[in-house]
């Protein structure tokens, strides 16, 4: 585990900085001794190094600006959420009577592939891409994928730009396209982008149109054509008083959506799924607030290797009230809520989060409401030890036809194919021992193994009245910290315990480019 690190005694604080000085290191400095020495090295010569101006702009501190240890720790949080380098010092000295800041960050390998894959009963299914997380150095994202599931194939680019010509507007633009229909997001503006700032704003727009597809016991069995669109602006405040932060939000959110007349598939797909032509328009008054009071904690070994990763077992409180008046164009006067609660722990043997949210639109009776809980604890030892259980529970009461929550191969069922488990209402279980073997092998390269056990399962329509589904395996964890940060190559082995699959119990193979819950 770490501990903070790096910064200067309390007697610096609130001094005025003088400047920022900044040492952007390549991904191996030094590089490693040995007989790959000279790979090192190759990597480096090919790796773009970023920019000491891509690092000031997400830095939450400029000369003139008193010098704070807390706000010291949170420009490296920032930095470390970038996904391309690990700030490795951000610390403070004396200068008369000035402060004088030293920042030391070292590169990560930024080009990487993404996939998550499953293979069983002779079918591969899952998603391949290409990831640039620091484009020629300046911090600019892309990402190309390929999607290969049940409803058919798509491809798909993403673009995102956390520092919009060095300001604090964020941008990112998404585009896919495929068999089963085309969809494109766009989001610009300025968030909360630190945790004192005192105002954000920005501008959201999405289309899709898509073949929405529902699932029984592995099987689709019915379909209909589905094109929404929607738009947001929005506009908020902030202020911080001790450790507590307040912020309140205001927006307009326009919504328009079509559901076409459902294709029935199989003689028994459940009356929930079917219905004709339906149209809804939304224009939404919002107004939401937060209070939040922040707990970071530092750890290793839990989503990736021998790398910091921040927590927040703090508490948080979220909640909106919105009203959508046909006076605005609506199809009908409606309230809408909506609501989410964090919070963690923090105990001798380990830490845990918890996260609850909650939805509704507030006709006559309460419909589409859709409410969501996630709780993790994780324990770790000295020996390389990692041991994590997390539950998922979610549904759906009076839903959208579209609504379904599937468990299978690519999202924590391992054993089972892709829509196994589906229906309205939906909980899984998963528990995995981890153990780091070897660590930093030939200068770079971390392996770990991994016991699981899986448990899903889903009620109402979908589910076909279906039990328990509970798998067991064990896992190959790989890891380049230095050349990818945060990536972690999985490969795991499944068996399914119950049910069986098709009166077998084979093994199924999962891997990909991250854990697999």
């Amino acid at each position: 585990m770490h501990k903070g690190r790096g910064f200067a005694p309390d007697s610096l604080e609130g001094l005025p900085i003088a400047r920022i000085e900044i040492h952007a290191r390549t991904i191996f400095d030094p590089v490693p001794p040995g007989r790959l020495s000279h790979l090192y090295e190759a990597a480096n010569r090919l790796h773009i190094r970023t920019r000491e101006k891509t690092i000031r702009d997400q830095l939450l501190m400029t000369p003139r600006q008193p010098w704070f240890v807390a706000r010291g720790y949170e420009s490296r949080r920032k930095l470390r959420s970038l996904d391309f380098l690990e700030p490795s010092v951000i610390h403070a000295t004396r200068e008369g009577d000035s402060a004088i800041v030293h920042v030391e960050t070292h590169d990560g390998w930024s080009t990487s592939p993404e996939f998550n894959i499953e293979s069983a009963d002779g079918k591969r299914y899952g998603s391949v891409g290409l990831t640039e997380r620091n484009f020629l150095g300046l911090g600019k994202a892309y990402s190309i994928t390929y999607k290969e599931l049940a409803t058919g194939r798509s491809r798909g680019i993403t673009y995102s730009d956390p520092s919009l010509q060095g300001t604090r507007i964020q941008l990112r633009y998404s585009a896919s396209d495929g068999a089963t229909g085309a969809g494109n997001e766009f989001d610009v503006g300025q968030p909360f982008y630190a945790e004192d700032a005192p105002r954000s704003y920005g501008f959201h727009w999405s289309r899709v149109t898509s073949i929405a597809a529902l699932y029984q016991r592995a099987s689709e069995v019915a379909s209909f054509n589905r094109r929404q669109e929607s738009w947001s602006v929005s506009g908020g405040a902030g202020h911080r008083s001790g450790t507590l932060i307040r912020r309140i939000v205001g927006s307009f959110e326009s919504l328009d959506r079509r559901y076409g007349p459902t294709q029935i598939e199989d003689s028994g797909v459940p009356v929930e799924f079917t219905g004709g032509e339906e149209s809804l328009r939304l224009r939404r008054i919002m107004v939401e607030g937060r209070l939040w009071r922040p707990r970071y904690i530092e750890r290793d070994r839990v989503n990736g290797f021998k790398l910091v990763e921040d927590f927040d077992v703090g508490s948080s409180l979220t909640a909106g009230i919105g009203y959508a008046p046909r006076l605005l164009g609506s199809s009908q006067d409606e309230g809408f809520a909506r609501a989410r609660m964090a919070a963690g722990v923090v105990t001798p043997i380990g830490f845990g989060l918890l996260t609850t949210m909650f939805s509704s639109r507030l006709k006559t009776v309460p419909t589409e409401t859709v409410g969501q809980l996630d709780v993790r604890f994780v324990q770790q030892s000295d020996l390389g030890q990692t041991f994590v259980i997390a539950a998922h529970g979610i549904a759906g009461i009076n839903p959208a036809r579209e609504f379904e929550v599937t468990a299978g191969g690519l999202n924590g069922l391992r054993a089972y194919p892709l829509t196994s488990v589906a229906g309205r209402k939906l909980w899984r279980f998963n528990a995995e021992n981890r153990w780091t073997l070897a660590d930093r092998l030939f200068g770079g390269l971390t392996v770990g193994t991994v016991m699981f056990t899986d448990a899903a399962r889903a009620w109402g329509p979908g589910s076909g009245g279906a039990d328990w589904f509970v798998d067991s395996g064990v896992g190959l964890r790989l890891s380049l910290p230095q050349w990818s940060l945060g990536q972690v190559l999985r490969i795991d082995l499944a068996w399914p315990i119950e049910p069986s699959r098709n009166g077998e119990r084979q093994p199924v193979l999962t891997f990909g480019s991250g854990q697999a819950f």
